[in-house]
């Protein structure tokens, strides 16, 4: 028992870590010369009582990942314009959960930050709590090594963590679907109880999966949270181990084993073996961190 209760301290520590929100300050946001390109600051510093202004109908979804600025430069030469927004979230992991919900698991992911990926016309990138993305109207190949350079120059000037977030570096290697990493701050599975919940997508015989685990202030309200997705479902059913099988009328069957104040659960596997071992594994990698 107390080698599971320092686990689970250890998983606790890793959630809540990251502090509260704070305004960047322009020291704190470094934009680089790049030769030929004047750098033009016309637009203001964005915040969230407005944010709808830049970018309308997208706002919701930032202001939900713990959005709290956007500071954005232009640089121009001539007709060229190459754009610089750099969007601050309250920490590393909900600014990990932003790019991870707009990316697409075919980008060319590159090696910058904590993650990133680039096209012809665009360059996005996460570090710590910044979640970078700097584009333009061309598509020609000097244009995009441009791009790429000034991003790995403003990644360069950014502070913050350049590792993934650490409960997500938890999950087991066996089988994983690369680049599937992900943090869902609400509404998960589309249930307002399911919140700030990190995901990570395997193939399993052929056969897709996701892994997920979420933990709560308390043993109480993580029961509670339990019970409440419990009471929504078709079908429950008692499997081994404290395992428990729900058949959740919009997502499906759903593995779920509840330790102390940490849920773990399973979508798109019915066996509880396979299961189970996933979260000792899990377990095994938080101690020999």
């Amino acid at each position: 028992m107390k080698t599971v209760n320092f686990i689970l301290g250890l998983f606790m520590i890793s959630v809540v870590s990251g502090g509260g929100y704070t305004n960047a300050t322009e020291a704190e946001i470094v934009f680089p010369e790049l030769q030929g390109y004047e750098i033009v600051k016309e637009y203001p510093v964005y915040i969230p009582d407005n944010l709808w202004d830049y970018i309308n109908g997208g706002a919701d979804a930032y202001l939900n990942y713990g959005f709290t600025d956007l500071h954005i430069a232009e640089y121009v030469k001539g007709e060229d314009r190459i754009k610089v927004e750099v969007y601050h979230h309250k920490d590393n992991v909900y600014a990990f959960g932003i790019y991870a919900l707009e990316r697409g698991p075919d980008y060319h992911f590159i090696d910058l930050g904590v993650q990133g990926y680039a096209e012809s016309s665009l360059v996005n990138f996460v570090k710590g709590p910044w979640y970078v993305k700097v584009s333009t109207y061309s598509e020609d190949k000097e244009t995009a090594i441009l791009l790429l350079k000034l991003a790995n120059d403003i990644e360069n000037g950014l502070e913050g963590r350049s590792e993934i977030p650490e409960v997500l570096g938890y999950f087991p290697n066996e089988e994983k679907i690369i680049n599937s990493e992900s943090f869902i701050a609400d509404n998960f599975l589309g249930y307002s109880f399911l919140n700030e919940v990190y995901t990570t997508s395997y193939r399993h015989n052929d056969k897709p999966l996701v892994m997920f685990v979420l933990s709560h202030e308390s043993v109480g309200k993580s029961e509670e949270v339990v019970k409440t997705l419990l009471s929504k479902a078709k079908l429950t059913t008692m499997l081994k181990d404290e395992i428990i099988s729900v058949e959740d009328p919009y997502n499906g069957a759903i593995l779920i084993k509840r330790i102390e104040k940490v849920i773990f659960g399973c979508m798109g596997n019915e066996d509880p073996d396979l299961f189970n071992s996933s979260i000792n594994k899990m377990l095994s990698s938080m101690v020999n961190d």
